[in-house]
């Protein structure tokens, strides 16, 4: 007869199969069948635990975690997988203590040093961090996960090239490691470099937390080379906002160069602005995307592979400025309820949006995001009956302490902002837009307004590294922090702008 102790042997085995195959789902299975007739094993902890976090399980995964921890507080892969679980929820300090834990029982853990060197770049401790990315990498000069981390350490350096070098080393002892090819990419894309920038992008959907945005489709995907003459192609929206106002640009160019009838799936808070991209580019929300559309479809393509599809190079990025509209009704709405009393000077109206959605390169940041009692200042310095500032954003962020509301000068719109469509009819009314990082900063440009982009140290890859106007936005300046984390600069010359556009409409130039 079998014993238990066979039984849960063969479910481990098969389960570090599917584990190394990169099978996580089945492997998962198979372990906790294991677990279920051997729940004190530490070896099958450890393993589920680690299988939990290859497929995004945190809380499960911190349990089984906690679980193998009570049973052997002295085991390293334990700390190690707790450390990984915290450092995913956003607490960086607390797992470098997890994680120093894990190299006081075991100083040779590759793994360990390599996490906490990302721990360590979290925070900022840049030193630190390269201090344990060399570790890990003295102890393995081809550990992929290190060589990949002190990339991204080279890059928030700004030491571009030396980064490019850590990702071809991780690329040349694993060719199929997407995550350092799509690092790879974004460090090339920063530089301009987009002829092999854009194939290596495509490397995204094979990382975690961008998978779960694809459709699942039974049509081609399209990258430019088949025939659309006559076809129908279906674009899908599939990061952020500002993303898909950014290359929905290309979309009137599958009708106009390709022959193709274009469906837009977007975000509902999108539909109704991307419908006046064309009168014949059907835009419908991709939430609901129905039997119906997958029966009519010839090819289908994810709208960021738009760059890649039509070879497009730095000097070859198609402009036409404006190629997104405000709808009539709702720009004469915005006019009347703009209107200066009459007898009064019409002032110069400059919309400001000084936060995003909290994240910023696909992981929680506030890099982008301004502190509200910066912008406050200058709301507060420059609004006159000559200047007139309006958010032109929904969330205010935590750190307005209820300021905005009250704050003179500053016009909130947030409860008359349903859906892009309205922002566009309030952007078109202003004179100047000025933006962090995020949607209202696109959808300007989009719209041909003039623009002061605020870009964080380093970059954005979109924004590339040193040019002045965007090679996106015509229409939109960059304007650089001096420093990292340091919005003086920036700020000083949103002023100056400003002051500079006051005076040229009161002298009537």
């Amino acid at each position: 007869m079998t014993s238990e102790f066979e039984n849960a042997k063969e479910y481990f085995q098969i389960g570090l199969g599917y584990f190394d195959n990169g099978d996580f789902k089945n492997a998962k299975t198979a372990l906790y069948l294991a677990y279920k007739i051997m729940p004190e094993r530490p070896s099958i902890l450890a393993n589920l635990s680690a299988t939990l976090i290859q497929l995004n399980e945190w809380e499960e995964a911190k349990s089984i975690c906690s679980k193998l921890l009570e049973i052997a507080p002295e085991d390293s892969v334990g700390w190690l997988n707790l450390g990984v679980c915290v450092a995913h929820e956003g607490y960086a300090e607390l797992s470098i203590g997890y994680f120093a834990k894990c190299l006081d029982i075991d100083p040779n853990l590759i793994a360990a040093w390599s996490n906490i060197g990302h721990a360590h770049q979290e925070i900022e401790k840049f030193e630190d961090a390269d201090f344990s990315y060399q570790k890990a990498l003295d102890l393995n000069p081809h550990y992929e996960d290190a060589l990949i981390g002190k990339g991204n350490l080279l890059n928030e350096l700004k030491h571009y090239e030396d980064a490019l070098k850590q990702f071809d080393a991780a690329i040349a002892t694993n060719p199929n490691n997407h995550l350092a090819k799509w690092n790879k990419a974004l460090s090339l894309l920063r530089l301009g470099n987009f002829e092999a920038g854009w194939p290596l992008f495509e490397s995204r959907w094979h990382i975690a937390g961008m998978t779960e945005h694809k459709p699942d489709l039974d049509a081609p995907l399209w990258l430019g080379q088949e025939s659309l003459e006559g076809k129908t192609i279906y674009i899908y929206a599939e990061q952020g906002f500002g993303d898909a106002i950014q290359f929905s640009r290309y979309l009137p160019l599958l009708e106009n160069e390709k022959g193709a009838k274009v469906i837009f799936g977007a975000p509902k808070s999108l539909v109704a602005l991307m419908k006046t991209l064309s009168p014949t580019i059907e835009a419908v929300d991709q939430e609901n995307f129905s039997e119906q559309y997958h029966e009519k479809i010839d090819f289908q393509c994810p709208i960021m592979s738009l760059a890649l599809a039509f070879g497009t190079k730095l000097d070859s990025i198609p402009t036409p400025i404006p190629y997104l509209y405000a709808n009539k009704e709702k720009r004469a709405i915005w006019a009347e309820k703009l209107r200066s009393p009459q007898g009064l000077p019409t002032p110069l109206r400059v919309g400001i949006t000084w936060r995003g959605s909290g994240k910023y390169a696909n992981k929680l940041s506030e890099k982008r995001n301004i502190p509200f009692p910066l912008f406050a200042d200058l709301v507060t310095e420059l609004a006159s009956e000559t200047i007139e500032f309006h958010a032109i954003q929904t969330e205010y962020g935590p750190d307005t302490n209820f300021r905005a509301p009250s704050l003179e000068g500053l016009k909130l719109h947030a409860n008359e902002l349903v859906d892009f469509s309205d922002t566009a009819a309030l952007i078109s009314q202003l004179d100047l837009a000025i933006s962090v990082d995020t949607a209202c900063a696109h959808l300007a440009g989009a719209l041909g307004i003039a623009t002061l982009l605020l870009v964080p140290d380093p970059p954005d890859f979109m924004s590339l590294t040193t040019c002045d106007t965007s090679p996106w936005y015509p229409n939109t300046s960059l304007l650089r922090q001096g420093k990292r984390n340091d919005w003086g600069k920036p700020l000083a010359e949103v002023k100056e702008k400003i002051l500079l556009m006051a005076k040229i409409r009161s002298s009537g130039s």
